[in-house]
Parts: C-alpha cells; structure tokens; sequence
C-alpha cells in the first residue's frame, strides 16, 4: 500500500513492471488482475502450476507485476494478512522461487544487490540498473 500511495507504476532496468493503479483507473486494473487470475487458474487446472492456486484461494497468489520476458511475480497470501504473505517468482522457464519478505524490500534488494535474482537472468539487475515511473 505504501508502495502505490508514493510511487506510480514502475519498472526496473526496462525489464521488471511493477503494477500500481492508476487514479481513476481502478477498474481497468481489476481486469488485468482477473485475467491474470484466470491464466493462473488455467494453469492450475491443467497441473502446470506447481500447486500453486490463484487468489482468493487459500494461499493463493496474487499478481504485482511482470518482466518482459515472461516472469510473473506474486505475493503468496495467507491469512494472517499482508504483513506476513511472500514474493513468489515463476520464471519463464518453469522456476518458481521464493523470497521470504515483502515487496519493498525484495525490489530494494534486487536493486542493491542483496537479494539474488532467482528465477530471473542472473545479470538482472545489472551494475547500475534504472528506476522508471510512468
């Protein structure tokens, strides 16, 4: 929350966009979210998704972003609500890898250095990766 409240949608290194509404355009991001969903749920239902289940399911991932070349990014939820649910990444190439923190602080170190890119190019971010808003 603290996240969109402060920054517009981002991206990093042209490479990892991070998904944050719009004002006025919250409809339009719900959509994308319920397709994003849906793909998901396909997977699921075809046995492709490792186990893993959409949101609201318990458990179930929720989408906050993408890369171009095909990643997706999830917070795991749980119910003991958003303080506690993880950052899951499912590469492209059928990885799934798990960071035990929050948002801020797996971009911050993706950023940094201090958090490797499992599941990503192993250059991302690079030396001196760029932070772009729209």
């Amino acid at each position: 929350m603290e996240l969109s409240e402060k920054y517009p949608a981002l991206a990093i290194g042209d490479f990892l966009a991070i998904h944050i509404p719009d004002p006025g355009e919250e409809h339009s991001f719900g959509e994308g979210m319920r397709e994003d969903l849906e793909v998901l749920a396909d997977l699921r239902d075809s046995g492709m998704s490792h186990g893993h289940v959409p949101y609201p399911e318990p458990g179930g991932l929720l989408p906050w972003g993408d890369s171009s070349d095909g990643d997706l990014f999830y917070w795991r939820t749980t119910d003991r609500g958003p303080d506690t649910w993880t950052i899951l990444v499912s590469g492209r190439n059928d990885d799934w890898c798990e960071f035990r923190g929050g948002l801020t602080e797996y971009l911050a170190g993706l950023v940094s250095g201090a958090v490797p890119p499992d599941g990503l190019p192993p250059d991302f971010p690079g030396r001196t990766p760029s932070v772009d808003s729209d």
